[in-house]
């Protein structure tokens, strides 16, 4: 397999939201291969790209998938952060300290027809990217409810995250929708993901996603 990571152009665009409209979720639907997205129109993803919080997966010529990840300013001026209040925080769990600068892992999606080999390195290139940025805490979402999304479960456990709490919102046809909320630890992440059994087979994913 050959490919590479890189920051999304705005030519992406088109490739990018019919990724996103292939893995679109319905009420009763099942995608046991790459899960689902929820939300996110296709002026958010152009305002991503343009802000660099979007990076690619090329396989083949060819966007094969995308990652989404806001930095801390981003985060705190988005409508994410606006809704915190919505948050049910487990015991002995809040908010983060006041000035440190937290991060929030927004998507990761592959096409249909991508080598599931380019998820780990891709969502790694993000998380490295925020770590490096200088950011304390990366936050995430997995859904629960009306349907469960394990997808990310495997690579959220593997950089040391945890759930934190769970958030109830209501998203246009389909209702409401429950997620755990999770919390990695960046001066952690990376350590984890290079010592971990998970961590070694996606370091060696991404030499081959590199040649």
């Amino acid at each position: 397999m050959s490919g590479c990571i890189r920051p999304a152009r705005p030519g992406d665009l088109p490739a990018v939201v019919a990724i996103k409209e292939a893995l679109g979720f319905a009420p009763g639907s099942r995608r046991p291969r790459g899960g689902f997205l929820l939300g996110c129109v296709p002026e958010r993803y152009s305002a991503m790209i343009e802000a660099g919080c979007l990076l690619v997966l090329e396989q083949e010529g060819r966007v094969a998938g995308f990652a989404v990840a806001l930095p801390d300013p981003l985060l705190r001026a988005s409508e994410l952060w606006a809704r915190r209040s919505l948050i049910r925080w487990r015991e002995n769990e809040g908010e983060p300290p006041p000035g440190e600068p937290i991060a929030y892992f927004d998507q990761l999606a592959l096409a249909p027809w991508a080598s599931r080999l380019g998820a780990a390195p891709l969502a790694l290139a993000s998380v490295r990217r925020l770590a490096e940025a200088g950011h304390g805490r990366l936050y995430a979402t997995t859904l629960q409810a009306p349907i469960r999304n394990p997808a990310a479960l495997p690579l959220l456990r593997g950089i040391g995250a945890r759930v934190v709490g769970s958030v109830a919102e209501q998203y246009e046809g389909v209702g409401e929708v429950v997620s755990d909320l999770h919390c990695a630890p960046l001066s952690m992440a990376l350590t984890a993901l290079h010592s971990l059994p998970l961590g070694l087979r996606i370091a060696a994913t991404t030499a081959a996603l590199a040649a």
